[in-house]
């Protein structure tokens, strides 16, 4: 039986979720790209984290906190485009 794989992706995950909550509430404003920059991120973070959570992985937990995080930043950022046409 192979041994369990690492847990690169759940901390990437948590990471990049960390920066697409954070990133679209700085007070940068460069022509209003700032709204745009945490969908992309976020959906990257969600697709990691669903890689940390399948197959034989220690850190799921680190994973799904990664996940929640995303979908969060995934939360603000589409929130903050639609706040930019009204």
């Amino acid at each position: 039986m192979d041994p369990p794989l690492g847990f690169g992706l759940a901390v990437a995950a948590v990471i990049i979720g960390l920066f697409s909550c954070v990133l679209p509430l700085l007070p940068i404003d460069a022509l209003t790209e700032r709204h745009y920059v945490g969908i992309p991120s976020a959906l990257g973070g969600l697709y990691l984290a669903v890689l940390g959570c399948t197959g034989r992985r220690r850190g799921k937990p680190l994973a799904v906190t990664g996940a929640v995080l995303s979908g969060l930043g995934l939360a603000i950022g589409v929130w903050m485009v639609i706040i930019l046409f009204l």
